[in-house]
């Protein structure tokens, strides 16, 4: 395909793409807490000509249900191939290419569709193009597809509808199609069905750009002038990948690129100093954990596990990895993730706090090895991202204090892609650390009821602990079900109760989101929350500025 040329750069960059880390899908809240150090300006309708996105990590495919990292490329894809409708950190629902959606019954969901729409070839949108998609992205071996409990099928019903059939009453489910089905053009994918996803065969999709190159250099995004919705105020997006924070703060401080999602949250006091610069930032609610294979020795050992967790300095990393830009979670879900069930956040709680936890003591640390059948250490092996700062901070932290232990913790760094690949083919090995993890609604069955039983391991799927007991497999079925809130509740603590007693995977602290966009430029809602983001409203709402 036809490339644009690359920008001049202290660094070199690859490929684009980029977002958070490999999230499920992400629908986490981000508070309104934003910085500047322009002075006050006003909003512009005047066109943008162009516009830099400047990501950290390199999307394997164009395809979200076939990516291994489905959030990675739907964050741009969503500008190309659109969702049924949008989702907001409160819950609701904003139509897009589905005017009305109906949920006749727990099992069924009905969307219409609206009327008149094509896509960027000129091809009319039919319901037949859209039952495709989503069986496209709620089927094994899609990515994707864990993101879809309970899928069963989607069938044109009308002339302009489509219904989704569930195999039972799974909470959530309208939100967590909302946030993971993009829509594109059946005629396209079949006819180039071996090398979908690929920059040879991007899908074709009715979002308000079209891609118009993309290669080594990045990617470039245009404008469609027949879109059938608002149409957004930049002409073109460039996409490129800049791997490191620091290489990204001195292209922002050129005016080479006008936004970034920050690797490194710890520098974020050194993106509020770059001249005319506004950082978005607010609290999130990705899931950061450590995470062993039960089934595998050393980590079969419930003493090896405790041991561990217990060399994991949560306090010290807050402050050395992410600058207090983070916060510690007690159990392995924040309270708002279970609150719904619970009665509310204060009821969750008070029941989080009562949980074990292991805090930061190498004595005890070795009294637990003491207690296991690998007393006089071991060897292992634990891997960080490459673009992620905090996580090479953590391992190396780990390394240190588990050789107190007589543990040989072999530190090794892994690019996001290579990471994700054996995450989603389930062949991680040794200690692994999982960052940017999202729960796609706020409810038990979205992560808590995703990390762990039988049901839940093998490819494609969240259990990469391989995770359970009987009072696991009991309470698991109850809350990934719809169901009143009191047995859900009790089965959420069994569930919650296993992990911090078993420690399969050991809670992490929570970075903020923080975003940076350049000098001239601002968000129409005054925010960036993590939906945005991950469904390309980080772009409709983008705005030129005029100082006062």
């Amino acid at each position: 395909m036809k490339t644009f040329p690359a920008r001049s750069r202290r660094t070199a960059h690859a490929v684009v793409g980029g977002t958070l880390l490999l999230s499920l899908t992400a629908t986490a809240c981000v508070g309104g807490e934003t910085s500047s150090n322009r002075p006050s300006a006003k909003l512009s309708d005047k066109d943008i000509p162009a516009f830099t996105f400047a990501l950290y990590s390199q999307p394997p495919g164009y395809d979200k249900a076939t990516s291994t990292q489905p959030v990675t490329t739907g964050s741009f894809m969503s500008l190309v191939t659109e969702p049924l409708e949008r989702t907001s950190p409160t819950g609701t629902f904003t139509p897009a290419l589905a005017e009305k959606v109906t949920q006749p019954d727990p099992k069924s969901i009905v969307y219409q569709l609206r009327s008149g729409l094509k896509f960027s070839n000129g091809a009319p949108l039919t319901a037949e193009d859209v039952a495709w998609s989503i069986t496209h992205t709620g089927t094994p071996p899609a990515q994707t597809s864990t993101s879809v409990q309970g899928f069963k099928s989607a069938k044109v019903t009308g002339d302009l509808e489509v219904t989704v059939k569930l195999k039972a009453a799974v909470p959530g489910s309208r939100a967590r199609l909302a946030s993971t089905v993009l829509v594109q053009e059946k005629k396209f994918a079949l006819a180039n069905k071996s090398k979908l996803g690929t920059s040879d065969a991007i899908p074709v999709g009715t979002g308000p750009y079209k891609i118009t190159s993309a290669s080594a250099s990045g990617v470039t995004l245009v404008r469609q002038s027949a879109y059938w919705g608002t149409m957004p105020k930049a002409k073109k997006i460039n996409i490129e990948v800049i791997p490191d924070d620091n290489s990204a703060q001195l292209a922002m401080r050129s005016g080479e690129i006008d936004l970034r999602q920050l690797t490194n949250v710890k520098a974020a006091p050194q993106w509020r100093a770059v001249p005319g610069t506004t950082v978005y930032s607010g609290p999130s609610t990705a899931l950061n954990f450590l995470t062993m294979d039960v089934t595998k020795a050393p980590f079969d050992d419930v003493h090896v596990r405790r041991a561990i967790a217990h060399t994991v300095d949560v306090p010290g990393l807050i402050k050395g990895a992410w600058g207090g830009e983070a916060t510690r979670h007690r159990g392995f879900v924040p309270a708002q993730n279970v609150a719904r069930v619970a009665g509310g956040k204060n009821n969750a709680q008070k029941f989080l706090d009562t949980l074990p936890t292991y805090d930061f003591d190498l004595k005890k640390a070795k009294t637990q090895l003491s207690r296991s059948k690998h007393a006089d250490g071991f060897s292992t092996t634990i891997k960080y991202l490459d673009s992620m700062p905090a996580t090479k901070v953590l391992a190396l932290s780990l390394q240190q204090n588990l050789k107190t232990l007589g543990v040989d913790a072999q530190v090794k760094s892994t690019t996001l892609n290579a990471w994700s690949a054996d995450f989603f083919q389930h062949k991680l090995t040794g200690l692994n650390l999982a960052f940017g993890f999202t729960a796609s609604t706020y409810d038990p069955s979205s992560m808590l009821g995703q990390v762990v039983g039988k049901e839940n391991i093998g490819p494609q799927k969240l259990n990469i602990a391989n995770f359970t007991t009987p009072e696991v497999e009991m309470a698991l079925p109850i809350v990934r079900s719809a169901g009143p809130n009191a047995p859900r509740w009790k089965a959420s603590q069994t569930l919650l109760t296993q992990i911090a007693e078993q420690a399969p995977y050991v809670p992490l602290p929570s970075e903020k989101f923080v975003m940076a966009m350049g000098k001239g430029f601002a968000s129409s809602t005054g925010k960036i929350t993590t939906e945005d983001y991950f469904n390309g409203s980080w772009a409709l709402n983008l705005r030129a500025t005029q100082a006062q």
